[in-house]
């Protein structure tokens, strides 16, 4: 919406210095439409390295864990790259029969730490439009739900052991 805005604006404020006589109503578009100009710009530049009209939405997930193979190797840990990244595999009661990992992006943090239950919980922090307003005008621009950063937080008897996972060779 603030692009179409800013389109239209850009419009109306060549059409003024072109085609009216100098005077006042001239002197007014052209103030008008500059002020909506300018407001627009800044408004876009603003949303865009600042998320303005946007805030940080956090939502958490449990799920109960089961183990890889057995209690000896309950979590697996594959590293990435050098050494310094890492994954950690698991399963989970939801999906039994499916392996699931965390995800290897820089926004993401794990902890490993030990409990009663064996659980993961998954914080995931979004940016989010505030209101409706907001969606309306940088809805075009600035995708709503961006990922801003994912905690898991995996809690495992002391009897469950993680195991390396090689990598695999070429």
């Amino acid at each position: 919406m603030i692009l179409i805005l800013l389109i239209i604006f850009v419009f109306v404020f060549s059409w003024s210095m072109i085609f009216l006589p100098h005077g006042v109503p001239r002197t007014s578009w052209n103030s008008l439409s500059f002020v909506i100009i300018a407001g627009a710009l800044m408004m876009i530049v603003l949303n865009n390295n600042y998320h303005w009209g946007m805030q940080q939405v956090t939502t958490t997930q449990s799920a109960k864990l089961l183990p890889l193979k057995s209690p000896k190797a309950a979590l697996g840990v594959k590293q990435l790259g050098t050494g310094t990244e890492q994954i950690i595999v698991y399963r989970t009661m939801t999906k039994p029969s499916k392996l699931q990992h965390t995800s290897a992006t820089t926004t993401t943090t794990i902890q490993l730490k030990s409990g009663i239950q064996a659980n993961v919980k998954i914080e995931s922090t979004r940016w989010r439009y505030k209101n409706q307003l907001a969606k309306t005008f940088f809805s075009l621009g600035q995708p709503d739900g961006a990922l801003v950063k994912r905690h898991y937080t995996f809690t495992s008897p002391r009897a469950w052991h993680t195991i390396l996972i090689p990598a695999k060779t070429k």
